[in-house]
């Protein structure tokens, strides 16, 4: 009983040191962090000043404070979004904060970021040293950044990229690299970003708000002032960062920030919801390593990383400003005034034709372009202009000088001069025939060839060279009032078409038999052409866009298809396989024939198709009982 007395009073004299031990700890580890958030908040503020650039009026942003537009300037350089003009004040900034935006944001920004700061100390010196032994140069990264009313502040990252990458570059337009290895493990984790707890530390961000923008990214900051984006303090992560990150365009960003900064201007309520929302969002992001791109837009920013394509190939392709990337607004009752530059031509009639029954509200006019009279014409009535102007393919190997400077004058010279004129009596629209015909040859027998989104175009001839010229020429024109939507359809067929089809339908009628060969094409029908051409030029939009069938077409089938509507049952057999084969052999014009009837060229279906645009209208099978019905 003694020794039980004896043991249960050294358990609770035990217990009872343990409880002291423990509210030692707890007390001494209260006067540490508090010393240590003092000291920090002192640091802080020291700080600030330079942070700030308060110190420095000929570093602080002009535009403070201001909303702004931007205005495109063709002749003024390029700033980190890649488009020249300036920004323009219009007004003040009249945003008030809401009780939470003001005091309760910013009671949580300080507590989870200093939090952040202490917890994460062994990964912060992990990372230092690992940065260090990668690459020599500073731990840390300053980049000038536009915050709250677009005040500059300096925001800091963990050095990702080698001490010789550019500082003003937005992450999207480094298409060379630059990125360490030490640098690509923490940007994939987003270690890179943990630095910026110190700016929410000091006021400067949150934790949840726009990411800031570069002080040169003007266009993005005029795109977010739409919204109202740039009211708020930036965050350390948004609802453009869970969306896609660097993946999505700046107009697309500029919107999910407005989303943002509309709930947290509307409510206290609405704000910490969106809040708790973005929060969850974020970490579900980060696990998921969503939407992280290393110098490019996405999936096909990493294309064209493997692929080694210089920047300039890209920006003469256009790349940043494919159709297939954008949102389409439709609105198709809405009345518009079409001018076609090119009398008597396939797809000008064959569009008229097609409006005219299914879109009564456009009111389509045509111009002779032969003579010199169109100059004279007024275009200032016209909300959109549709050039179809052209010379056709020829036989490139049987032509003369004097031939192909025409081909240059009328594909390349007229379409431009026609685009500046059109740009200068103010239409909003201008629309273009180029060619998939831009993209060289297709591939000869036996051999594949398709067009993604980092083909970049390299004409076989000086019939594609022609188009190629116009091409480039005119999208050299497009401007915030002037846009430019070129289209590269492949071979288009339907009633009344030339080229290859017409060629193949006479086979299909005429032969017994015919040879089943594997190969992939894509194809245009008329009716599906005319019907995009309706929804672009209603939709007002520019940009570069692929319109072709749903399905690619094998040579072979479509020959059945047609000989199956005209009731002449052409067999298809591999027998006559070997004689395809060796005909690809013979120089000249029977392996061209071969290459032309069985070589294979077809563009990536994603570059086809388009928010908001919903052009198909036929099937192959359909397209072609159409086509052939109305041949009969």
């Amino acid at each position: 009983m003694i020794i039980r007395n004896m043991r249960l009073s050294e358990d609770t004299e035990l217990e009872e040191k343990t409880k002291k031990n423990l509210k030692t700890a707890a007390a001494a580890t209260g006067i540490v962090l508090g010393t240590t958030f003092l000291v920090m908040r002192h640091i802080a503020k020291k700080q600030q000043p330079q942070a700030t650039y308060a110190n420095q009026p000929e570093e602080q942003n002009p535009m403070e404070g201001k909303k702004v537009v931007f205005v495109e300037n063709e002749n003024e350089p390029a700033n980190a979004d890649g488009r020249c003009g300036h920004l323009e004040a219009v007004g003040e900034s009249e945003h008030l904060p809401t009780f939470y935006e003001k005091y309760i944001k910013r009671g949580f920004d300080v507590v989870l970021s200093f939090g952040g700061l202490v917890v994460l100390s062994p990964i912060y010196a992990a990372t230092a040293i690992a940065i260090k032994k990668d690459d020599p140069g500073p731990v840390l990264f300053k980049q000038k950044r536009v915050g709250t009313d677009k005040s500059y502040f300096q925001l800091l990252k963990f050095r990702s990229m080698s001490v010789n990458t550019p500082k003003d570059v937005p992450t999207h337009m480094l298409k060379d690299g630059g990125i360490t290895k030490v640098g690509a493990v923490i940007r994939k984790t987003s270690i890179d970003e943990l630095p910026q707890l110190w700016n929410i530390f000091c006021g400067n961000m949150s934790v949840i708000g726009p990411r800031p923008a570069l002080w040169n990214q003007d266009y993005l900051t005029a795109e977010r002032d739409k919204y109202g984006a740039n009211d708020v303090k930036p965050g350390l992560t948004g609802l453009a960062q869970i969306s896609g990150r660097d993946e999505l365009e700046i107009e697309e960003k500029a919107k999910l920030d407005g989303v943002y900064a509309k709930a947290l201007k509307s409510s206290s309520l609405a704000g910490f919801l969106m809040d708790i929302k973005m929060f969850l969002g974020s970490i579900s992001a980060t696990l998921h390593s969503k939407g992280i791109v290393e110098g490019g837009t996405g999936a096909i920013a990493r294309e064209i990383s493997k692929a080694g394509i210089p920047d300039h190939a890209l920006f003469d392709a256009g790349v940043d400003d494919y159709g297939f990337k954008k949102v389409f607004s439709i609105d198709k009752d809405k009345p518009l005034r079409i001018l076609i530059t090119g009398a008597d031509s396939y797809i000008g009639t064959s569009f008229e034709a097609w409006a005219a029954e299914h879109y009564p509200n456009l009111e389509i006019d045509t111009v002779d372009m032969i003579d010199g009279s169109w100059r004279e014409k007024d275009f200032s009535g016209y909300d959109v202009v549709f050039h179809v102007a052209g010379l056709a393919h020829a036989d490139v190997g049987h032509v003369d000088d004097a031939t192909k400077q025409k081909y240059y004058a009328v594909n390349t010279d007229l379409a431009i001069e026609t685009a500046e004129k059109a740009k200068k009596d103010g239409v909003k629209q201008f629309v273009f025939m180029s060619s998939i015909i831009i993209y060289g040859d297709s591939a000869g027998y036996g051999e594949s060839k398709r067009i993604t989104a980092t083909t970049v175009p390299s004409p076989a001839n000086f019939y594609g060279d022609s188009k190629w010229q116009a091409d480039k020429g005119i999208r050299k024109l497009a401007s915030e009032d002037f846009n430019v939507a070129v289209l590269r359809p492949p071979m288009i067929y339907g009633r009344g078409s030339k080229g290859n089809y017409p060629t193949l339908a006479k086979l299909a009628k005429k032969l017994p038999v015919f040879p089943n060969i594997d190969n992939a094409r894509s194809m245009l029908h008329i009716d599906n052409l005319t019907e995009f051409l309706c929804q672009i030029m209603l939709s007002g939009s520019g940009g570069i866009f692929f319109p072709q069938n749903a399905e690619y077409t094998k040579t072979s089938d479509m020959v059945r298809m047609i000989s199956h509507v005209v009731e002449s049952n052409i067999t298809e057999t591999k027998a006559l396989n070997p004689f395809v084969v060796i005909g690809s052999k013979v120089p000249g014009k029977v392996s061209d024939l071969v290459h032309k009837a069985f070589g294979s060229l077809t563009i990536d279906q994603a570059l086809s198709n388009y928010d908001g645009i919903d052009y198909r209208v036929n099937g192959l099978k359909e397209s072609i009982e159409k086509t052939e019905n109305d041949f009969a």
